[in-house]
């Protein structure tokens, strides 16, 4: 539980130093950074999730209350850190929607007073790959964050399917003790027959010789009989 706690430290350091580096740069900042603090708020909640399952299952212990009040923090860490990314994200949209706003009165001031101007045609056209880039960028960031979606939901099938088979080698290990004790039971039962029958034949010899003997004691009695006439 200490190991996976610490781990969650490192991941709260982690998201807060892309945070910051975020803030600093709101408007110029790659789509990459993003794209990496999304999957690290996505990796801190499964986290959270894993250290929340070991909190209850340990919950009778004596440091019970110490990880509970370790996993409300890290519940506010994972609230703090979503509404500030979000805010983050508002604030560069607004600016390059900003921006763009500028850039397309400024193109247009700049079209009415110079449209004599032979360049431009070309300034006209750099804009417009800019622009494009531009959108090419936020599409390329859309689509990040629907892969990253899609790893979040491949990691809790993942989750899903290792509950499963554990489910299956706990059954499987009962299975086999059970067949165990079947084993036993049979072996048991087989010692049991075979002294049974060790009995039951020595009970009938027993049997055979009881009236041997009383046939043999007939005899004497009828020769003792005949010579004292």
């Amino acid at each position: 539980m200490n190991s996976l706690f610490n781990h969650g430290i490192k991941q709260t350091q982690l998201i807060g130093k892309d945070l910051s580096a975020f803030e600093k740069n709101v408007s110029t900042s790659p789509l990459s950074l993003q794209g990496s603090i999304t999957t690290s708020l996505t990796a801190f909640r499964k986290t959270i999730k894993e250290y929340g399952d070991l909190v209850q299952q340990n919950a009778k212990e004596e440091s019970g209350a110490k990880h509970e009040s370790r996993l409300a923090k890290f519940k506010e860490d994972l609230q703090a850190f979503t509404s500030k990314f979000d805010t983050l994200k508002e604030q560069r949209e607004a600016m390059l929607l900003e921006s763009n706003k500028q850039e397309l009165l400024g193109r247009r001031t700049h079209q009415a007073t110079s449209s004599e101007n032979p360049y431009s045609a070309a300034d006209s056209q750099q804009q417009a790959q800019a622009q494009q880039q531009m959108s090419y960028q936020e599409g390329l960031y859309n689509e990040r964050n629907a892969l990253s979606r899609g790893s979040q939901q491949l990691d809790h099938i993942l989750e899903m399917g290792q509950q499963a088979f554990d489910d299956i080698v706990d059954q499987n290990e009962t299975l086999r003790k059970l067949q165990m004790k079947f084993e036993e039971s049979l072996v048991t039962l087989g010692v049991s027959q075979g002294t049974i029958r060790s009995v039951e034949r020595r009970a009938r010899q027993d049997k055979w010789l009881f009236w041997g003997c009383v046939v043999i004691m007939l005899v004497i009695f009828w020769y003792i009989t005949k010579i004292f006439r």
